[in-house]
């Protein structure tokens, strides 16, 4: 007979062992005031999937994979999934930065298998009416169940999946506009108004939407120029709360994000985030990098480098981190565009990339805070002053002490709004414009807001011109400040950079974009270093 204390002890080893082997199960938690929810920490061991956008059945395998992630990972993240080509990051990268373990299961199916006991069943979306496929995103979460179509319910219902059908959405809609009065009229008045999310069903498959799955999203793809579509929006944006976010992306870039910002609602561009129930559940205890001391002032032009598109989620989870290991990063001083709400979606992402910046990387916000909008389009100045209230709160603790304003592709920044940030915004070193060749204001007496030398250049040619334009007639008496902006999608690089900075001569110095604003402040009796 066991005696009692190797009873006990016996039990604390199972105990120990379970805990071992069975990653625990936490919540998503969105306390009021964040802006986006926080996932529970993932497990130590991903399992990875391949998502192929071609071939047979990839469109309802990307579905159904999808909307399987979002079930399991809302508990517990243990679904890593890879979607990008030959020209993105690759399958590994993030689960190696992120010092996360994987597992490829042979057959991806097998993955069903295995989270059987956390899938209550399917909902079948009709292939006729497209748009089914986002009402069944947003009923997936209370059903624990799986975005099923049509062409795989013989194998989901069969052995040795056994899946019951829950929902069949099949022939109950007409119109696109039918599909999301239902979603407006059943479902949207239990959902949480602090999140819309904007996702094509024929074009965003997975990527976004195991996101939108785990957090039971309220899902549409609503376009403001569309007569029925535009007025089914206003609905959606009119109920939502106060500091809402959209997520994921529009049909059209700017009527987009000028009907949001006209209810005071934000953009957080991110329609092809493959892994953020993934990325929001890694800790949220950021590392800044501290900013190294600025240059002396002189009589010389100074120009600071800004890659652009860095308040795009996706660029910041793929392209951005494919340009990070460019071995001509450091080589000259640069900016990069990134999210401050990385402190909630990507966290850990975040304190990758300060984690191996050099000292001339230079992270700040993309436009126009912690989401893109048009400042100068928000009708409630009350909701703006809270917008950048946020954003400065959530750059202080990220660390980015500069802003990207855009007021469309093309446009300066209203006075009344540059107060604003100016009042809101007292960590804040400088703002850019997108009016290009507009030159400096300073915003109530303390906020210097550059005019952008080239908003959106594209190669090394443009941001030479533009360097020989801004530069013409200095005198060499006094210096002077120029901000070239660069896209990253027609194949700019820190290369390019470099290049640019190479063909400069004696009179230019090449400077970090925080710097360059505190240079502005000096020159201009400005307190340098804000607190």
């Amino acid at each position: 007979m066991w005696s009692a204390k190797i009873l006990k002890f016996k039990a604390i080893c199972f105990i120990l062992f379970l805990l071992h082997v069975t990653p625990s199960i936490g919540q998503i938690k969105w306390p009021k005031g964040q802006l986006l929810p926080s996932f529970p920490s993932p497990a130590p061991v991903q399992d990875l999937i391949i998502l192929r956008p071609n071939g047979r059945n990839a469109s309802a395998e990307s579905y159904l994979f999808a909307s399987l992630k979002g079930i399991v990972n809302k508990t517990k993240p243990r679904i890593f999934s890879y979607e990008g080509n030959a020209s993105g990051e690759g399958p590994y990268t993030w689960l190696k930065s992120l010092d996360l373990q994987w597992a490829e299961p042979a057959d991806k199916w097998d993955l069903i298998t295995k989270y059987r006991s956390e899938i209550s069943g399917l909902i079948v979306y009709d292939t006729a009416q497209i748009h089914t496929v986002n009402l069944a995103t947003v009923m997936a979460k209370s059903k624990n169940a799986l975005i099923a179509s049509p062409s795989l319910l013989a194998k989901l219902t069969a052995a040795p999946y056994n899946l019951p059908v829950l929902a069949d959405l099949q022939r109950k809609f007409s119109s696109k506009l039918e599909v999301y009065q239902e979603m407006y009229d059943t479902y949207w008045p239990k959902l949480d108004h602090r999140l819309l999310m904007g996702l094509n069903p024929n074009t965003h498959k997975a990527a976004l939407r195991e996101y939108a799955v785990a957090l039971g999203a309220a899902t549409v793809w609503l376009d403001p120029k569309v007569a029925g579509e535009s007025e089914m929006l206003d609905k959606f944006l009119s109920a939502m709360s106060p500091g809402a976010s959209f997520m994921g992306w529009w049909p059209e870039e700017a009527p987009g994000i000028e009907r949001a910002s006209k209810y005071g609602i934000a953009t957080i561009a991110s329609d092809w985030c493959f892994n953020l129930t993934v990325h929001s559940g890694m800790s949220r205890k950021i590392n800044i990098k501290p900013m190294p001391p600025k240059p002396a002032l002189q009589n010389k032009i100074y120009v600071a480098f800004i890659l652009s598109d860095g308040d795009n989620l996706q660029f910041l989870e793929h392209l951005m981190r494919k340009l990070w290991d460019n071995p001509d990063r450091g080589a000259v001083p640069m900016g990069w565009t990134v999210s401050p709400a990385m402190l909630d979606a990507m966290p850990g992402a975040l304190n990758f990339y300060y984690r191996t910046a050099t000292d001339n990387d230079n992270l700040i916000s993309g436009p126009s805070g912690y989401g893109y909008t048009y400042p100068n389009t928000w009708s409630d100045e009350n909701l703006l002053k809270q917008f950048v209230a946020k954003t400065e709160d959530y750059n202080t603790r990220a660390g980015l002490r500069v802003i990207t304003i855009w007021n469309t592709i093309t446009g300066g920044i209203n006075k009344n709004v540059g107060k604003i940030y100016a009042g809101q915004s007292k960590t804040l070193l400088g703002v850019t414009a997108q009016n290009t060749g507009g030159g400096l204001t300073i915003y109530d007496g303390k906020l210097p807001g550059m005019a952008l030398g080239c908003n959106y250049c594209t190669n090394e040619q443009a941001m030479k011109d533009h360097i020989d334009r801004a530069s013409a007639g200095w005198d060499k008496n006094s210096p002077r400040f120029v901000i070239i902006q660069a896209q990253p999608w027609k194949g700019v690089t820190p290369t390019s950079f470099k290049n640019v900075a190479n063909s400069l001569n004696g009179d230019y110095m090449v400077v970090r974009p925080d710097h360059l604003f505190q240079l502005i402040r000096e020159k201009n009796g400005i307190t340098v270093d804000p607190k």
